[in-house]
């Protein structure tokens, strides 16, 4: 009799083990599956502004000036991502520490972009345009070059109280700031700025 009771012991075990190695992989693979669909949390921002960009560019009669606004959000998860220099001081892994919303929203036509870090740092206009992957500069900003008088200008402020600056790549982001690109004809203009 003690036999029997003996032998269905090791059943058992075999019986629990069976049912629990399959339960403890569907519990890894729910956990894994969580982990990477759900959002990462955010950090605490250290710094969290907002500035505005206007990029314009004339025609070379200079009789019409056209807004341009990027084509995609940068910065963010699906968007133009170009640089991950610091990817790191970003509060959650779908924002780069300086971005721009789907352009839909945030351009209307001046764009707003934001700077949200969980560390201070001096962010700069050249940060954003590496995010973005496109050149700033008062030769080429976003693939336009100069050519003849046509030139860009940087310009800080409002339309009536701007002031032309040449930091450009340097330029270091403030909050509510007002930054404007304007590409025109130097010999026939005052641009964007009188000064």
């Amino acid at each position: 009799m003690a036999r029997s009771q003996n032998a269905k012991a090791p059943k058992r075990r075999v019986k629990y083990l069976a049912y629990a190695i399959p339960l403890i992989a569907l519990i890894g693979v729910a956990t894994t599956y969580a982990l990477t669909v759900l959002p990462t949390p955010s950090v605490p921002a250290a710094m969290d502004y907002s500035f505005r960009l206007l990029i314009q560019v004339s025609d070379k009669s200079s009789s019409q000036v056209r807004a341009i606004a990027p084509g995609h959000s940068i910065g963010e998860a699906g968007g133009d991502w170009a640089t991950t220099k610091y990817n790191n001081n970003s509060i959650d892994a779908s924002h780069y520490p300086v971005y721009m919303d789907t352009p839909g929203t945030a351009c209307t036509p001046v764009c707003l972009i934001h700077v949200k870090s969980r560390i201070v740092h001096a962010y700069t206009l050249g940060d954003f345009f590496s995010v973005w992957g496109q050149p700033l500069g008062e030769n080429n900003t976003i693939g336009i070059p100069r050519n003849g008088s046509f030139a860009w200008q940087l310009c800080l402020g409002l339309a009536n109280n701007a002031i032309s600056s040449n930091a450009w790549s340097g330029l270091v982001l403030q909050s509510d700031m007002a930054v404007t690109l304007f590409f025109y004809d130097a010999a026939n203009g005052l641009g964007c700025a009188p000064s």
